[in-house]
């Protein structure tokens, strides 16, 4: 068969635009870092590099909903411990208050203290994070906690000492609650009803009766009963806190799972998606090396004409 001069040109063209795909492919590579950049490269890798990112972003936005539910947790932790202290402030106070030996005018100071103390109380209820109330449970833009004109405690508007009061009972079950990973629904809060109790125990009641206690002259055997409430309140918000304690715990083994997965995830789309720059360049620079060389046999081709075969 006889090769013709156009026969000749259309297979280094063909073989030189090859060459080309090639160099260019690998400069792509190399440029980019990355050995996927087409759906023609590898799809199969490239679904499993879809795959990992489908995964990672599910993994972001748990994250950022465990690291939320966390600084909720972490302020209304700190808000616990603060009423906590307050109660053992009152106990120290009612301690001294239940002896005989105190004057009428020390128990008037005691319970100008206690005064303040049950009014930190009701404060710190209706602590907040950011804008949002800590222990409103599904009311969270009002003040959970007010008084009202005959100096009796309210929860969402009801009565904190009618224990009985089927709303209040069905108050005490509105926890905010979190999804923090597929299928998984978290109760994250600590309703008011929790933190402060209910009926003529609630931590409120209880300091608002020792004040008044306190302020009348009570003999001491009266104020003395006011050591075993005020005990029992703390026994109530210590276990609050241990409940917040155990659902941060949850919320770190959660977290550290998410980050092990994030690592994991992204060494697998790395391992597909990621090219080795040393190999990479190895081939672009002998890519490059066989393109020139063609161009040169090209211009060889391309100067062959009838009058250099008449020579």
């Amino acid at each position: 068969m006889r090769i013709t001069n156009n026969m000749m040109m259309s297979n280094y063209l063909n073989n030189l635009n090859n060459n080309l795909n090639s160099l260019t492919d690998y400069q792509y590579k190399v440029s980019s870092g990355k050995s996927i950049n087409s759906l023609s490269d590898d799809p199969i890798g490239l679904i499993s590099i879809m795959n990992s990112n489908v995964k990672l972003q599910k993994n972001s936005e748990y994250l950022d909903t465990v690291e939320s539910a966390n600084a909720w947790l972490k302020q209304t932790d700190t808000s616990i411990y603060q009423l906590n202290e307050v109660l053992q402030s009152a106990y120290e106070t009612v301690i001294q208050a239940a002896k005989d030996s105190m004057a009428p005018e020390d128990k008037a100071a005691s319970a100008a203290y206690i005064a303040q103390l049950r009014d930190q109380s009701l404060t710190i209820a209706n602590s907040q994070s950011g804008n949002k109330y800590l222990f409103g449970g599904y009311n969270v833009n009002n003040k959970p906690f007010t008084v009202d004109s005959g100096g009796n405690v309210l929860y969402n508007g009801i009565s904190l000492v009618d224990s009985t009061n089927p709303a209040l009972i069905a108050a005490e079950g509105q926890s905010v609650s979190y999804e923090i990973g597929v299928g998984i629904v978290m109760d994250i809060s600590v309703t008011g009803v929790d933190l402060m109790g209910k009926g003529d125990g609630n931590v409120y009641t209880v300091l608002d009766n020792l004040y008044n206690a306190l302020i009348s002259d009570a003999p001491a055997t009266e104020l003395g009963t006011y050591i075993t409430q005020i005990q029992d309140a703390q026994s109530s918000v210590m276990s609050s806190e241990a409940k917040v304690g155990g659902m941060v715990n949850r919320l770190t083994l959660l977290k550290n799972r998410y980050e092990e997965e994030d690592l994991t995830y992204k060494e697998l789309k790395s391992n597909v998606e990621d090219v080795d720059l040393a190999e990479a360049y190895t081939y672009y620079s002998m890519a490059m090396t066989v393109y020139n060389a063609a161009l040169k046999v090209g211009t060889q081709i391309i100067q062959s004409s009838i009058l250099d075969y008449l020579k």
